[in-house]
């Protein structure tokens, strides 16, 4: 069987690729893994949000 991806609707080309792959995704690392990403933004929004706007390397 051949498809062009192109022609599919980018719905059903996420929904085909999501189900092809959900079987060899460790779910508690993924979680895991997901929860570290959302620590580490928060870290580095707090440290933008403390940056002095009137620091040199702040009005780049």
């Amino acid at each position: 069987m051949q498809w062009e991806v192109e022609a599919l609707d980018p719905t059903e080309l996420q929904r085909l690729v999501l189900a092809a792959v959900a079987p060899y995704i460790d779910q508690p690392v993924l979680a895991d893994r997901i929860t570290e990403e959302e620590r580490q933004r928060r870290q580095l929004r707090a440290f933008a949000e403390g940056w002095p706007r009137n620091h040199p390397r702040g009005r780049e």
